[in-house]
């Protein structure tokens, strides 16, 4: 089976800040030509930032638009009644699976039982991925809590942003057959697929899907080496995009590369000009076209 690509939808601001769901729609329409699906509501997505009707809305948009391909949601928040009363919403709408991040405020109290608690009630509602990204919930899981989690009835597969390869390969070896492991970082596509991922959901796919594929193609086709060249270009805009600036970043580049996207949701900031020079001369070591 082909690896799968999915985009982690960023959610498009208006010049009035308002979410722009027609922008939305358009990313969807143009990413679908490249991508196996979609997940709404993700960190990529700045969910955080979104009101309950927002996000709401912004889970129908793309429901609508996906023309049958996969769309997982982001259900997680800091309680197991709005987690939970989102997850029955996106599954009535239709939603293929959801993911769940951690809660994170209480981290000291959220480990064992009550993490495990909070996994069944969601895990209950519908087919349920672990959404590990400690680099923004400052809540790192190890295998054992991974793997208690993994065994909760509905937990099918986890995405894991924290390109730790090491982890990876002592996830796919002690869960239960079938699991399902998405690589949240599209630096470590390749080496996660050595290893048995069964694809990623990475921030880059809302950027250059078709260059993502075109590695994945070689890879999967025998010609390591190759597939190695093809992804080596992608890493320096990826890393540009998540770590060095994060939201900001994947929203100057979105829209360099003609998506709708707009400013991120204040407090965060627009890229200030230098970092905006540095993300240009990544896509342009693409050949990427550009927008304007």
């Amino acid at each position: 089976m082909s690896a799968e690509i999915l985009a982690p939808l960023i959610s498009p601001r208006d010049a009035n800040g308002r979410l722009d769901l027609g922008g939305m729609a358009s990313n969807v329409a143009r990413l679908g030509q490249s991508v196996d699906g979609f997940l709404v509501l993700g960190s990529s997505g700045e969910y955080v930032y979104l009101s309950a009707e927002e996000r709401r809305e912004a889970v129908r948009i793309v429901l609508a638009g996906a023309e049958g391909r996969t769309v997982y949601v982001q259900v997680g928040s800091e309680t197991t009644k709005s987690s939970a009363k989102l997850a029955e919403e996106a599954m009535s709408l239709g939603a293929a699976g959801l993911l769940a991040v951690t809660p994170h405020y209480y981290t000291p109290q959220l480990r064992g039982p009550a993490l495990v608690q909070y996994y069944k009630t969601i895990g209950a509602i519908g087919p349920t991925y672990l959404y590990h990204i400690p680099s923004y919930t400052g809540m790192p899981l190890d295998l054992n809590d991974i793997l208690e989690i993994a065994e909760v009835p509905g937990v099918v597969g986890m995405k894991d942003s924290t390109g730790n390869l090491a982890l990876l390969t002592e996830v796919l070896a002690s869960c239960p057959p079938g699991f399902r492991y998405y690589v949240g970082s599209g630096g470590a596509l390749l080496a996660a697929m050595a290893h048995g991922a069964r694809g990623t959901i990475a921030a880059l796919a809302n950027l250059v899907p078709e260059r993502m594929r075109a590695a994945v193609s070689l890879f999967e086709s025998g010609h390591l080496t190759e597939a190695a060249e093809a992804q080596r270009p992608l890493t320096r805009l990826n890393a540009l995009v998540t770590r060095r600036y994060g939201i900001p970043g994947l929203k100057y580049a979105a829209g360099r590369l003609g998506f709708a996207a707009g400013d991120p949701v204040p407090p965060l900031l627009p890229v200030p000009g230098r970092a905006a020079a540095e993300i240009d001369d990544a896509i342009a070591a693409l050949a990427a076209p550009t927008a304007g």
